[in-house]
Formats: C-alpha cells, sequence, structure tokens
C-alpha cells in the first residue's frame, strides 16, 4: 500500500443506495414531524417531497457551471425556504425556533434513523480504518448532512472530515472542489484516491492529479468509463492496498 494514502469517498450510489435512502429518510421526517406538529404522517410526505425536488433544481440553477458561487450563504437560505414552504402546504404554524435551526435539527434526527449502506461499507471501512488509510468524505451533500447519516449507519467513526460543499464553500461541479479538499488536508492530489459512482466527478478529480475509482455498485448504475472499477465495496481495502494495480 502506498505510504500517506487518503481516500476520499463520494455518498450517493457510491456508499449509500440513495434511492433507498430518500425513502427512509421522508418516512423518518413526515413520522418526526407529525409527532411534533400535529398531522398524518402521510400528509406532511406529500408537503415534503415537491419541495425536496425543488432544493435539487435550485441547487443546479445556481452552480451548475459556477461551483463558486457562495454555497454557505445558499443552503441556510434553502433550508429556510423549504421548511417555510413544508409548513405552509400543512397550514401549520411555524414554532418559534430559528427557522434554519429548526431545518437542521429535524434533517439529523431523520438521518440518524436511517441506514442504506451498499453491501460490505461497514466492514471495508473498518478494516481501512485498521490498515491507517486516511478515510474521508467528498460528497454533494453538505457535512451536517454526512455527519447524521453516517451516524445513523453506525459508520461516522470510521471517516474522518465530512467534505461536502460547506466545508470548502464550493460546490461539487468542478475540479475546485477536490482542490479546496486537498488544500485543508495539507495533501498533494497525488496522494488522494476518490472513489465515485458519477464519471464526471472522475474526470474532475483526475483532473486534479488525484487517482481513481469508479464505484459500480447498484444494479440500475451504467457502465463504467475508468479502468479501475469498484463493483463489491469489500474489494476497496484490496485495491488500495495492492496500489490500485
Amino acid at each position: 500500500m502506498p505510504s500517506e494514502t487518503w481516500v476520499l469517498l463520494d455518498f450517493d450510489n457510491t456508499l449509500c443506495d440513495m434511492s433507498r435512502h430518500r425513502g427512509q429518510y421522508l418516512r423518518e421526517l413526515a413520522a418526526a414531524l407529525s409527532g411534533e406538529f400535529g398531522g398524518e404522517a402521510d400528509e406532511w410526505t406529500v408537503a415534503i417531497e415537491p419541495e425536496l425536488e425543488a432544493s435539487l433544481a435550485n441547487y443546479a440553477r445556481r452552480f451548475t457551471g459556477d461551483p463558486l458561487a457562495g454555497f454557505n450563504v445558499w443552503i441556510d437560505e434553502e433550508r429556510v425556504r423549504a421548511t417555510e414552504a413544508v409548513f405552509a402546504a400543512m397550514h401549520t404554524p411555524l414554532p418559534d425556533e430559528p427557522v434554519v435551526d429548526l431545518a437542521k435539527r429535524l434533517q439529523f434526527d431523520a438521518l440518524t434513523g436511517c441506514n442504506a449502506m451498499v453491501e460490505g461499507v461497514d466492514s471495508a471501512l473498518r478494516e481501512l480504518f485498521d490498515m491507517g488509510v486516511r478515510t474521508q468524505m467528498a460528497s454533494a451533500q453538505e457535512s451536517e448532512y454526512l455527519l447524521a447519516a453516517l451516524i445513523g449507519a453506525g459508520i461516522e467513526s470510521f471517516t474522518e472530515s465530512k467534505f461536502g460543499p460547506d466545508l470548502v464553500d464550493c460546490a461539487k461541479e468542478g475540479p475546485e472542489f477536490y482542490r479546496r479538499i486537498y488544500g485543508q488536508l495539507g495533501i498533494r492530489p497525488s496522494q488522494a484516491i476518490v472513489v465515485d459512482d458519477q464519471a464526471m466527478c472522475l474526470d474532475w478529480a483526475e483532473e486534479t492529479g488525484a487517482r481513481v475509482v469508479q464505484a459500480v455498485l447498484l444494479p440500475d448504475r451504467p457502465e463504467p468509463e475508468f479502468p479501475i472499477v469498484l463493483r463489491s465495496f469489500a474489494d476497496l481495502p484490496r485495491l488500495i492496498r495492492m496500489g490500485l494495480t
């Protein structure tokens, strides 16, 4: 295994099956809102779903082609917008708690009740930890989302920094995202191994000088475009130990 190896892991459809995770998250969030504010959980689900889709569309409009368009300002504004819209759809008054704090609290509580990790993640991350590999997250999800989701899966302690766009104030929309992570970690790009299911993200990482592994771990994923392919998460420690040869 190369010395001073740092693994940067994507979350969506690399560590986690996002179709399953989204369903779990909706169920947990709707149940929490119903329990705290009344109304049926199914009604809250109907109110939440379009706002989740709106947030994805708002992200794309703001950051596609412009990753430095102010993620940290945007994410809190978007939390407030979406939360206010959900409560308005339910004709339920917002509590006195600041809306951004309410949104963060509800997200954390819901995510810690979810676990849709792909098969083999737990044992592979533990093995990487035992090998002394410095494993970080490198995701389009913000760090608070990642922290809660990893706690829910029981694997938070096996990763170090949960790099979402908020920790580098740069959306995951180009090579600058990775460069800023290297800068915060104080490492050279050649020390990094980026694992992601999205070929576009791997193109960006490779452009910076990192080594890359394409994760093809779910049945509906497209065929890989990169030579080193991870088809079982359990194989990741072996690949890294062998220097990705």
